[in-house]
């Protein structure tokens, strides 16, 4: 059973989304108690390191690990965030986990794979500096790297474009093939031109298949059914003066919802325009993109037409797990400690379909010569001897 290690583990949506895969989780690590607590509820505290990583040696790290993941804050890299890069407190969280990856290769004990995950933020960070840094050093240690963007719209009715760092040892593959550079839905123009830009550094193309395009489920097949009388509801009143403030062209989708349109539901955000609190609803079938509850946009809204009368709550913290494709996930806490795990987290189907396609050839412990397409780089470097 191939193993791996969690790092900025969260709630553990990495382990929920690849452990039914067959990986064995053998080491996880998160610095927030609230998120731990959730953790725990679903997995136990076996292997649950809670504290900064920057505190994290490597003798604390099991032996024999596969995979190592880091889904890394991404707060300085957001465009809702303060966009200070890998320079950040945050997200330059990112260089201890390497720090780590470096000393299991040094002492003999290199993992196979590592899987980094942010917002595609990333990609633009600093002109692109930020993400040739992780590259370089990922680089250095022996790994061949593919840059992946997938979106959770593909699996579950929430729009949360990501990017994902996929990097194997070297030896995974032996082929000389010069890869495409061709676009794709999972390599955008974005991630080519980025590769472009770099070609000195040691990138390759996995052999993966195109990606759902279109979830399975619609919005309305992750809400509860809340009772009228439940206190979420918001009063009438405010929903009406909500909607008379909306700019002419949400006040039009509400009115669409009203006659039917898109199932009569949809999510909103407020947001301060012009000084002012307004509401602000999405036109198509997707709610947007989780995240922490933390400032005055960041909780999601239900908006529910389908009595022909506009009504308004916020999405509770099982809706939130259901957006991320983790409906059956247990929820011991409050909406809002919900939120927070589920809002800082990661979309379970998402990256259980790239774990599965990327790494499959785990399962049967066979080398994937065939599942690697190297690209040859077209500048001289210090890759070249890998790619």
């Amino acid at each position: 059973m191939p193993r791996f290690a969690e790092f900025f583990a969260g709630i553990g949506l990495v382990r929920e989304a690849i452990e039914p895969l067959g990986w064995e989780c053998v080491f996880a690590n998160d610095i927030a108690p609230p998120k731990a607590e959730m953790y725990e509820a679903r997995f136990g505290p076996e292997h649950l390191h809670v504290g900064d990583i920057h505190e994290l040696v490597v003798s604390d790290i099991p032996g024999g690990i596969d995979l190592l993941t880091a889904s890394f804050p991404c707060i300085d890299l957001s465009l809702a965030g303060n966009r200070n890069g890998l320079a950040g407190r945050h997200s330059g969280t990112i260089w201890p986990f390497l720090d780590l990856a470096n000393e299991l290769c040094r002492r003999g004990d290199a993992p196979s794979a590592l899987l980094l995950e942010n917002v595609t933020g990333l990609l633009s960070s600093e002109a692109g500096r930020d993400l040739r840094a992780i590259c370089e050093r990922i680089g250095s240690l022996g790994y061949r790297i593919d840059i992946v963007k997938l979106d959770a719209k593909w699996f579950a009715p929430q729009s949360r474009p990501r990017l994902f760092v996929v990097a194997l040892e070297s030896d995974l593959g032996d082929g000389t093939t010069l890869a495409s550079t061709a676009v794709s839905a999972i390599r955008p123009r974005s991630v080519r031109q980025f590769e472009r830009a770099n070609g000195d550094l040691p990138f390759i193309d996995l052999r993966l298949p195109e990606p759902p395009r279109s979830s399975p489920l619609p919005l309305a097949a992750v809400l509860d059914e809340v009772p009228e009388e439940h206190d979420t509801w918001w009063p009438i009143e405010r929903v009406h003066a909500l909607v008379d403030a909306m700019a002419p062209r949400h006040r039009e989708r509400v009115e669409a919802l009203q006659t039917g349109e898109r199932d009569g539901v949809t999510t909103m955000f407020r947001r301060v325009r012009a000084g002012r609190t307004v509401g602000e609803v999405r036109s198509d079938r997707l709610a947007g993109c989780l995240r922490t509850p933390y400032g005055g946009s960041s909780v999601q809204f239900l908006v529910d037409c389908r009595s022909g009368e506009a009504r308004i709550r916020p999405l509770n913290g099982r809706e939130y797990a259901r957006l991320q494709g983790a409906g059956d996930f247990p929820i011991t806490v409050g909406n809002r400690q919900a939120w927070l795990g589920f809002g800082d987290a990661v979309c379970v189907p998402a990256v259980r379909w790239l774990v599965r396609h990327a790494f499959g050839f785990y399962y049967s412990r066979e080398r994937p010569t065939a599942d690697l397409q190297p690209r040859l780089c077209e500048k001289s470097g210090p890759y070249a001897a890998v790619a």
